[in-house]
């Protein structure tokens, strides 16, 4: 009797052992968990406010009637800061409003901007790492090749008694999980708008 009682009582001990490794493993993993999504929130953050600083200096380009290349480079340069992180750009929009609030033409951004007559232009991130100051034609006239040529600056206006106009940028990026956790990629996007500087 007393050989039985003694594996009943070795049992019961190696089952407490089983289930303390169960609880620690289960503790242990979701401690990783945090950890991990502090990590990338902290890194998401910080490639948040990058992105608002890119839009912001976009945008501040714009308002001293540049064409879109200088604002298209703001981004570039802004975004440069960080290794790598260019690459990530998806989409740089310049678009016209009439007013600082005004909400981005249709079309002109989500998962698939394109151009639009007279409101946008959409750039790429492959166009913002190749595009050359050369191929913007915009300070004179929008020739038919021209990135800019959708709404092409010359037609922005500068002219304070008839109503200036704003100009606002759209930066969509992917910013990279450092933890890889959730996910390899998250998308992130910042806008910036202001009126354009009275001629």
């Amino acid at each position: 009797m007393q050989l039985l009682d003694r594996l009943k009582l070795r049992r019961g001990a190696d089952g407490e052992k089983g289930f303390i490794m169960v609880v620690t493993a289960i503790v242990m993993t979701m401690m990783l968990l945090f950890a991990g999504l502090a990590v990338d929130v902290s890194s998401w953050n910080e490639r948040a406010a990058e992105i608002k600083r890119a839009s912001d200096a976009a945008a501040l380009a714009g308002v001293v009637w540049m064409p879109d290349f200088n604002k298209a480079q703001s981004v570039a340069l802004e975004t440069a800061q960080k290794n790598g992180f260019t690459n990530g750009v998806n989409n740089v929009t310049v678009y016209k409003v009439t007013d600082p609030n005004g909400a981005i033409p249709t079309g002109c951004s989500g998962s698939n901007p394109s151009s639009q007559t007279g409101l946008c232009n959409v750039y790429t991130g492959t166009q913002l790492a190749n595009l050359q100051q050369s191929a913007f034609t915009g300070t004179t006239s929008c020739g038919t090749t021209a990135p800019d040529k959708a709404w092409c600056p010359t037609t922005r206006q500068n002219v304070q008694h008839l109503g200036t106009d704003y100009v606002g940028v759209w930066v969509k990026a992917n910013t990279p999980s450092i933890t890889g956790f959730f996910g390899h990629l998250v998308g992130m996007e910042s806008a910036a708008v202001m009126r354009i500087e009275p001629a």
